[in-house]
């Protein structure tokens, strides 16, 4: 449990929950390597629930482990490729994932490129490859020829002017070039796709953006200002480096032929009639593998991926820096209205549930939406929001028990200053209505008994009394309200809870007579007079709580119960008794502790007379010896005369 956070700590609390959601917005925008994998490490797992499957329209023609079985280890002769490719002519477009940088065999690499140009073929290059060559004349016209010339984005990735194309031979038999550079994100794992790279002052076309255009037939449109990079109607959302999230699928999803398989006798090439084919190397140890959030994953069915994203309108759209920032906002106002859950056990329920929730609705958007949701960021202001919630409300119960324990220790025995402080919530300050029993004592005679004795010796009297009579009121769970002079008053059933209180006040008085006889006993031994004490008690509603000020705490009790059980107690001098208690407590106890009416009582601020009862304790055992002291006048029910006390 907890108490309420004050204003000023839940406005320093707020404070720092704003300051964490700008750390969180600015880490977004930057993604610092350590933040954007950890936050990757959440999202990514978004990918296993992908309910989509890469659409049949591309074809992946793997040189596979079967491939190299039947045909020998790769490179092959390029003749072998050439009669694959003749087996795929009837597709719309053919994207090669590989080079051919070197010359080999002259005819085997002129039949490559025939076979290239008897379909419509689009060739690979690498960027800053091994081979750092300059295009000659012929490369860097097939380069123009293939740029992208409707392209607006100045943030584009640049690359030095060196690029590996394929040799002449091949080149010539191909429709349009491509990039095949794929960049990691900075935990090394590839979530992105290029949508173009910018070299000798043209922006070149990844090999999936090319193929997309070229089976589409229509120009590729790419704007840096809204970041988007459109076929026609079809919508691929980018960031501002021009860079695409890839919704990746299983890799046994997509419709994959071994180059094997075009040889085999039941082959059909009609079958590829119209379809996008994409020639590629997953061969173990050659192939250029990749690290996705998938696991390992060949390199040519990264620009599969994009190609199926774009055919089947799977493409992902990311959140932008402001979106991101009204997400986070949010979720760390969800997260700091849990501040005002008293248990514990139920803040950290909601905690989890609240990161739980940041986790579903990012699954959902994703799936439902196209739209990627970096839930980890959002789950990580959870926790850290949750840290600053727990750190502010343990400081604040620290303080406020602190407090608590400094106010109450003069007022209760140490075990009830600990349950107050366990259990802060029972306590309820600033004043509230309950039932109570006061208890009023006062030594009778003393200002005359004070004039004979010196200050100190007074001083030592009066400590030697007031310690075990405030025990005897701390031993039955009493409250000690003040000390007022010779005189104490204390609270029963106040501040915590007392079923018994007013049995409980009563067996107080008995003790305190008790204690008293022991004090004399020491007393006579000094040559100091006895001391002789009356009190009063009453039950009844008051008033009870701090009723002092936010600068003194004063823990106290006021009503016409207090006003009676005072008046109680000064009435024991007329009425000759040790012990006089209200027609409430006598109700309350006649059953259980000797007692005996002595009429009615004219108290001031009462119209009418007041019924007083003696509570006989010399009829009940000491509880320190468990003796009974001599015997007191007989116990009867018959009231006395009225009398009058102010």
């Amino acid at each position: 449990m907890h108490l309420p956070l004050i204003r000023g700590e839940f406005l320093k609390l707020a404070g720092a929950m704003a300051a964490l959601g700008l750390s969180l917005v600015l880490l977004f925008h930057w993604q610092p390597a350590p933040v954007a994998a950890m936050a990757s490490a959440v999202s990514d797992t978004y990918y296993h629930f992908n309910p989509r499957r890469p659409s049949q329209e591309v074809v992946f023609i793997a040189v596979d482990h079967k491939a190299v079985q039947q045909f020998g280890r790769w490179p092959w002769p390029r003749r072998q490729i050439a009669a694959g490719i003749e087996k795929c002519r009837a597709a719309r477009v053919i994207a090669l994932d590989m080079l051919f940088s070197e010359t080999t065999d002259p005819a085997s690499d002129q039949a490559l490129g025939a076979a290239m140009a008897h379909a419509t073929t689009i060739g690979g290059y690498q960027l800053n490859g091994a081979r750092h060559i300059r295009p000659e004349a012929a490369g860097m016209a097939l380069l123009a020829n293939s740029s992208l010339t409707d392209s607006k984005n100045p943030h584009l990735v640049e690359s030095r002017d060196d690029v590996e194309l394929s040799i002449p031979t091949v080149l010539a038999g191909q429709a349009a070039l491509a990039s095949l550079n794929t960049l990691p994100d900075r935990d090394e794992r590839f979530r992105h796709y290029p949508a173009a790279f910018v070299f000798f002052g043209m922006v070149q076309p990844s090999l999936g953006v090319q193929s997309m255009q070229v089976y589409l037939d229509t120009q590729a449109s790419l704007r840096g200002d809204s970041g988007t990079l459109a076929f026609g109607s079809r919508i691929v959302h980018l960031d501002r480096h021009g860079f695409t999230r890839l919704n990746y699928y299983p890799e046994d999803s997509f419709h994959t032929l071994s180059f094997a398989d075009l040889f085999a006798a039941d082959f059909q090439p009609a079958s590829l009639e119209g379809k996008l084919v994409l020639v590629g190397i997953t061969e173990a140890g050659v192939a250029d593998v990749r690290a996705t959030p998938l696991g390992q994953y060949p390199g040519p069915l990264m620009h599969a991926t994009f190609m199926a994203n774009v055919l089947g309108g799977d493409e992902l759209r990311e959140f932008s820096t402001t979106a991101m920032a009204g997400v986070l906002l949010l979720t760390l106002a969800a997260t700091l209205s849990v501040v005002l859950l008293r248990l514990a056990l139920v803040r950290a329920a909601l905690y989890l549930g609240l990161a739980a929730a940041a986790y579903l609705a990012g699954l959902l958007l994703y799936r439902q939406a196209g739209l990627w949701l970096e839930s980890g960021y959002l789950m990580g202001g959870v926790v850290a929001a949750a840290l600053l919630i727990e750190t502010s409300l343990l400081t604040h119960s620290k303080k406020h028990a602190e407090k608590l324990r400094l106010a109450f220790s003069t007022y209760l025995p140490p075990g009830l200053v600990n349950r107050i402080v366990e259990n802060p919530e029972q306590l309820k300050l600033g004043g509230e209505k309950k039932e109570i029993t006061v208890l009023f004592s006062d030594i009778r005679g003393f200002t005359s008994m004070s004039e004979g004795v010196t200050p100190e010796r007074l001083a030592e009297i009066m400590a030697s009394y007031f310690q075990p009579m405030t025990e005897a009121v701390f031993d039955q769970g009493g409250t000690l309200d003040k000390y007022i002079g010779d005189a104490i008053m204390a609270l029963f059933n106040a501040p915590l809870d007392q079923p018994d209180h007013v049995l409980a006040a009563c067996r107080a008085a008995v003790a305190m007579q008790y204690a008293q006889i022991r004090i004399n006993e020491k007393h006579a031994l000094q040559g100091t007079p006895p001391l002789k004490t009356g009190i009063g008690i009453n039950c009844g509603p008051a008033i009870v709580g701090n009723l002092g000020s936010s600068i003194r705490f004063n823990y106290t009790a006021i009503g016409d119960t207090v006003n009676l059980a005072s008046r109680l107690e000064s009435a024991t001098k007329k009425l000759g008794v040790d012990i006089a208690i209200g027609e409430s407590v006598y109700q309350r106890v006649k059953d259980h502790l000797p007692c005996r009416a002595l009429g009615e009582v004219n108290v001031a601020g009462k119209e009418q007379p007041q019924p007083v009862f003696e509570l006989c304790w010399k009829q009940v055992a000491d509880p320190l010896t468990g003796n009974t002291s001599v015997a007191s006048e007989p116990i009867t029910t018959t009231p006395s005369k009225a009398i009058d006390h102010a």
